[in-house]
């Protein structure tokens, strides 16, 4: 047995209250039984959506193709408060001819037909404090075995919809698990089907694992099991060199040593290969601008803090850069430091410069200099385009020469 929420066992009690069967499904039960505290909780029920919203009119539908509403516990002002709580109706799935939703959906009053339909077995178990843990797949000796094993065949699963491929990695480096042996043959043999997956579930997922408890685990398995192709693209996962592979497997190594933070741990991901893949790679996922940009930044940029040799080398590029691109290029180095056990000197350096630069109120942008644009224009030195540039090189002036930022000078 789990211990609910208060909120969550509400819910099941008024459901109950008017007769209907309600059970807590999936992951807020396997996290529970592993003693971690969920956030999420899914409920099933053999209540009809009508039935649902007329009990919980406060939920909001979210999809009433699967008869799912939600109900939201959480503080808007902090999301690690409070709890997110779905509520679904049994559902048996029909046939995947898209590879990814099913045809239909068929409606069941079985919580043990509703099952069926689950990915894997430490996601096929269902729990009412009131009644019995329903686990008809062996969800918790995987649990103490620690293996991540499809719900039946995993060949078929797959091929229902491959993206459980990518999520069978994402749950075995989230919680250390293995994957079991038929289902780690079969994601190997099924790998090409992600063909078939949209590069947006595929980035999710990819998203997911990088910032798992177990990152280095899961880049592993992506590579043995042959998906990296669908991260990176074919032409640069079954091309790399021996620089990109010593690269890679120093990432795996260390990289679970570094702070969990998206943009970060992708910079260092594409960092692995030579620039011009590197490039290839990032286009391949389709990522939005502001990420592509950053990561752009961690390819090009990344080498040239590293050889700032004063505070002026500092203080032109963040005039050129700004600070939000700096930042983000040193906390890259940091992390890359700790993933692969290098010196921080340069670190410490550029810290120290930092220091420096702010303790004096040194002038670094356009913003900071005595005189702007319509001064220039005023004293009658230039116009149009010609005064932007004459300011820059003001900029570069006084990043060598502080003292020199007067009206006068």
């Amino acid at each position: 047995m789990i211990k609910l929420p208060k909120e969550v066992s509400r819910i099941m009690k008024t459901l109950e209250s008017k007769g209907y069967e309600v059970y807590a499904v999936g992951g807020c039960v396997r996290d529970s039984l592993l003693g971690k505290n969920p956030l999420d909780f899914d409920l099933a029920t053999n209540a009809a959506l009508d039935e649902m919203k007329a009990l919980f009119p406060e939920a909001k539908v979210i999809s009433e193709k699967y008869s799912v509403i939600r109900f939201d516990y959480c503080n808007q002002n902090n999301e690690d408060e409070g709890i997110i709580v779905d509520l679904a109706a049994f559902r048996i799935d029909g046939e995947y001819s898209d590879y990814r939703r099913p045809d239909e959906v068929i409606f069941t009053d079985s919580i043990e037909e509703d099952l069926t339909r689950r990915d894997f077995t430490v996601n096929a178990m269902a729990d009412n404090p009131q009644k019995t843990l329903l686990d008809p797949y062996g969800g918790r000796d995987d649990l103490k075995k620690k293996l991540i094993c499809t719900v039946g065949d995993p060949q078929i699963r797959f091929r229902e919809d491959p993206l459980r491929m990518l999520r069978a990695v994402r749950f075995a480096a989230q919680l250390d698990f293995d994957l079991h042996k038929s289902t780690y043959e079969a994601v190997s043999e099924c790998s090409d089907l992600l063909e078939h997956i949209s590069k947006d579930a595929i980035r999710s997922e990819f998203e997911k694992i990088i910032v798992t408890e177990n990152t280095g685990k899961g880049l592993q398995l992506l590579a043995n099991c042959g998906l990296m192709s669908h991260i990176v693209g074919e032409d640069i996962a079954g091309k790399l060199n021996r620089r990109e592979m010593d690269n890679l497997q120093g990432l795996i190594d260390g990289i679970d040593n570094t702070f969990r933070v998206l943009e970060r741990r992708l910079g260092v991901f594409y960092s692995c290969f030579e620039n011009k893949r590197a490039e290839q790679a990032v286009e391949f996922l389709g990522f939005d601008n502001k990420t592509k940009e950053m990561m752009l930044d961690a390819i090009h940029l990344r080498d040239t803090i590293f050889f700032f040799s004063n505070e002026v080398d500092l203080k032109d590029f963040l005039a050129r850069y700004g600070r939000e691109r700096y930042d983000y290029l040193h906390n890259l180095a940091k992390a890359s430091c700790l993933i692969y056990d290098r010196s921080n000197i340069k670190i410490q350096s550029r810290n120290l410069m930092m220091k420096k630069i702010e303790d004096a109120g040194d002038p670094i942008y356009v913003e900071d200099l005595a005189i702007n644009g319509q001064d220039i224009i005023n004293e009658g030195i230039a116009e149009g385009k010609k005064v932007g540039e004459l300011l820059l090189m003001l900029t570069d002036v006084v990043h060598r020469k502080p003292k020199e930022n007067t009206r006068e000078a």
